[in-house]
């Protein structure tokens, strides 16, 4: 009989660390393997897994932060009590990001196998950073990294395992990519979380510069959200901000070039899907030029790594990927096939072989590089 799995994230929502965590669930109940998610109440990609059982809490996000303190940590404490029913069960608890740490605690004085899969970084304050990682540390068995770069940026005193985010078959399945659309109506696409630091406004000011391009700003935000931010801002005709979307295959199919602009020195991205997901469909991207996501981009093959404050250069990718088919045919080939390089089966199978062997925590170390793609 396998052991009942205990998978806790902390905000459901349509963010990359959900994405993740719902593929690895879904791989478990395909092992037959019994899943039992804790997370909140929102929707997001952890909403309504086939087969997989819930546990749900009241952990929202506020814009003051006291008030969101108060709240994560009431549903530690609240996670902490839950975890405890489970004492007397055969269980694996597997934690999502680096946050509840609760269920961590209670996984600890009950002697369970407990493996964290680490996302995030830019955690601030820094203390508070500290401490979650100590609690990792002191309660762990196992951590996944989802890069090298995250890896040596936060490392920690447990074993630990570097496996590659994927994209799921069910995206791919449904990718109705034109590789051969025109370029004559330009368009470039970005998907983020609305915050300054990752690079809203910039992409707003690109907008402002190429008038003859179009412009599209998907956020994982409100429209009553989005229209407080941008309240007092004035955007160009030829950008439109959409809200929070079940959907983003639309977006992608009539996309040329995806961008990530996240502020290498306020929010560094360990990964990124957006990025992923546009290669799947044979667009370019341009990303960061630090952090996870500058793995999976090859700086000048398919995308280009630029500072989103090197407003020059910006400049200059876009008017190269715009105004040189050629170019951008090569560009938009070698993005797909470096793409197939992340498998969804493969990233599976390494983060079930952790749980299977959970109770034998011997063996060597999961790890890939970039340089085998």
């Amino acid at each position: 009989m396998k052991a009942q799995i205990l998978c806790v994230h902390l905000l459901n929502d349509f963010s990359g660390s959900p994405l993740i965590l719902s593929q690895v669930a879904e791989g478990f109940l395909d092992k037959n393997y019994q899943v039992t998610i804790f997370t909140n109440q929102s929707e997001g990609f952890l909403s309504d897994i086939e087969k997989a059982n819930y546990e749900r809490n009241d952990y929202i996000y506020s814009t003051n932060r006291w008030i969101t303190l108060f709240r994560f940590f009431y549903t530690q404490i609240f996670l902490f009590f839950k975890f405890l029913q489970y004492w007397n069960k055969d269980c694996v608890i597997y934690i999502n990001t680096i946050l509840p740490f609760g269920p961590a605690l209670a996984g600890k004085l009950m002697n369970k196998k407990i493996i964290y899969h680490i996302h995030e970084t830019s955690v601030k304050p820094v203390i508070f950073k500290k401490f979650l990682f100590k609690m990792l540390e002191w309660t762990a068995d196992e951590a996944i990294y989802v890069s090298h770069f995250l890896q040596k940026q936060e490392p920690v005193k447990t074993k630990t395992h570097i496996i590659y985010n994927a994209l799921s078959d069910k995206f791919l399945a449904k990718i109705n990519s034109d590789k051969n659309k025109s370029l004559n109506w330009f368009n470039i696409l970005m998907l983020c979380s609305l915050k300054k630091y990752k690079g809203v406004d910039e992409f707003v000011n690109l907008a402002n510069m190429f008038p003859a391009i179009n412009f599209d700003l998907v956020l994982n935000a409100s429209q009553q959200e989005i229209n407080v931010y941008f309240k007092e801002t004035k955007t160009s005709t030829n950008l439109t901000i959409h809200p929070k979307q079940k959907n983003v295959h639309p977006f992608y199919q009539k996309a040329h070039l995806v961008t990530n602009l996240s502020h290498p020195d306020l929010w560094v991205e360990t990964f990124g899907m957006t990025a992923l997901e546009a290669m799947a469909y044979s667009i370019p991207v341009i990303v960061p030029p630090v952090g996870g996501i500058a793995e999976i981009v090859q700086n000048s093959i398919n995308g280009f790594h630029i500072d989103c404050r090197d407003t020059n250069e910006l400049i200059k990718a876009i008017g190269k990927l715009s105004s040189d088919e050629s170019l951008y045919r090569k560009f938009s080939n070698a993005a797909f096939e470096h793409s197939k390089n992340f498998n969804i089966s493969k990233m599976q199978s390494e983060v079930i072989n952790l749980v299977d062997k959970a109770n034998n925590l011997e063996q060597t170390s999961i790890s890939y590089s970039p340089s085998e793609f």
